[in-house]
């Protein structure tokens, strides 16, 4: 009898266990069709392997957020994904300031405390490189966990591949394993008060010599620590990925070349120690007396109220203060291209592209409903109620650029259509990917706060001695010619 028992408690449990092994994809017959709606997709039941947005009900995920208008877009929407697919969604969102370093802990501490988390195309080549991120082109290619009208298709293919990437320190970003998926993607643009420039009798600047005279002639414009054009200077990576390296590109500045097998850093050439030194002189002449704490919403904030006369960043920062009555000078705020180097023309454009993006945890134990989260928030319906929501800017889709509430929103910000049409084809990576990135950015970026504060007898100076640091930070590192 007690055999008898234990052998009917066997087979339970071992039904239990299938029951649940096959409760979140891969199942031959599951739940029938939710009367939820799907998004406008057709795809309700998971019958035969087909997709089903509730193949994981009652699981938990958990997902971290930077503070940004693109996840605040989501925040916003996540009951909607809950009542869907009956997972339920854990998230925390924190400042950009401490936000890669919580990233980092995380990772490193396994796969249960964190599932989804926002990441950039230059973070792509840390985690992926130590085996942190879960390759997303399997789930694209599986129709049982993809619905059919995601479409992998209707993203602009530069944009999408700014997350693909094949783990070779030096090799471009667009090859290779597919580690994020596009939030939104940012270029860079000049943001000028019309106002202001009237006012004191100054054209748009066209050329980098204009912008330098007109951000000189621009300094005190309105009194006590008002200024011509809005930096950012704060210590670290992120300083050096819009304004500086979109004109070091179009200098024709090289970050790092391949010499014998190792990366050569390439920041003190010619063209590099030119463009620096006209780069310190505009903010020695022309930026806030505070540049070197500068951040993006500091930026924001001065062109948005008018002290600050201009201001140089990413496309997403530069129309934030620019919708109308979002800020004080919001209805003489006009956005335009970046000026050119003096000589330059079209063929020398070069607008770094940002991207944030949607990555998951390979360590993760929720793998499927996580990818039901990113394909949900990557869709695009919700990209087009997330940009209204959030009045941000770029969409990565084609289908959400050409919706008419995307476009009244956009059309409504004097000068972003235009700007945004001229630089789009120009807006790539431009920096070599490499595993030391961060450590490089930051010596980068101080070697510049330094210069502008005389640390050097010359620009030069500087930059050979930056060379010498960089060289010994990726000395490690192993490339393919």
């Amino acid at each position: 009898m007690r055999k008898k028992c234990k052998s009917i408690l066997c087979m339970v449990l071992a039904m239990v266990v299938m029951f649940t092994m096959t409760a979140c994809g891969g199942s031959e017959k599951e739940e029938k069709d939710k009367s939820d709606s799907t998004q406008g997709s057709d795809s309700k039941t998971a019958e035969n392997g087909e997709f089903s947005w509730d193949m994981c009900k009652g699981q938990t995920i958990q997902v971290l957020f930077n503070e940004h208008p693109y996840s605040a877009a989501i925040v916003e929407h996540i009951k909607d994904f809950e009542e869907l697919t009956g997972i339920k969604v854990q998230h925390s969102t924190i400042p950009e300031t401490n936000y890669f370093d919580k990233v980092s802990v995380l990772l490193n501490s396994g796969g249960d405390n964190l599932d989804i988390f926002m990441t950039g195309p230059y973070q792509i080549w840390e985690y992926a490189g130590a085996g942190y991120m879960e390759d997303l082109e399997p789930f694209i290619q599986d129709p049982a966990k993809t619905a059919p009208d995601w479409q992998a298709e209707d993203f602009y293919q530069t944009i999408l591949d700014s997350g693909r990437w094949d783990g070779i320190s030096g090799h471009s970003m667009g090859e290779g394993s597919l580690w994020g998926l596009p939030m939104g993607y940012e270029s860079d643009v000049l943001v000028y008060n019309k106002r202001i420039l009237e006012e004191h009798g100054i054209e748009v600047p066209k050329t980098t010599s204009e912008l330098l005279e007109a951000a000189s002639a621009l300094q005190g414009h309105s009194g006590e620590n008002t200024y011509g054009v809005a930096l950012r200077g704060e210590l670290g990576w992120a300083s050096l990925i819009t304004a500086y390296q979109c004109f070091y590109s179009m200098w024709g500045g090289k970050d790092f070349a391949a010499e014998g097998g190792k990366l050569a850093s390439q920041v003190n050439s010619p063209e590099a120690v030119e463009m620096t030194d006209w780069y310190v002189k505009l903010i020695q002449q022309g930026g806030s007396p505070t540049w070197a704490k500068a951040t993006w919403y500091d930026l924001v904030t001065d062109i948005g109220n008018g002290t600050a006369a201009m201001m140089i960043d990413s496309s997403s920062c530069c129309f934030t203060p620019c919708v109308p009555g979002a800020s004080k000078e919001a209805e003489n705020l006009v956005v335009t291209t970046i000026p050119r180097p003096d000589g330059a023309g079209e063929d020398d454009d070069a607008y770094q592209l940002w991207t944030w993006s949607l990555a998951m945890n390979s360590a993760s134990e929720k793998k499927d409903a996580s990818w039901l989260f990113l394909q949900y928030f990557t869709s695009s319906e919700f990209h087009v109620k997330a940009f209204e929501h959030a009045q941000t800017v770029n969409a990565p889709r084609q289908s959400t650029t050409d919706s008419a509430s995307y476009s009244a929103m956009v059309d409504a910000v004097q000068g972003y259509t235009e700007a945004t049409e001229a630089t789009v084809d120009a807006t790539k990576m431009y920096y070599t990917p490499e595993t030391e990135v961060f450590n490089v950015l930051y010596e980068w970026c101080a070697t510049i706060q330094e210069l502008t504060e005389g640390k050097y007898a010359s620009t030069q100076e500087g930059m050979d001695e930056l060379k010498e640091t960089l060289d010994k930070i990726v000395s490690g590192i192993e490339v393919k010619e």
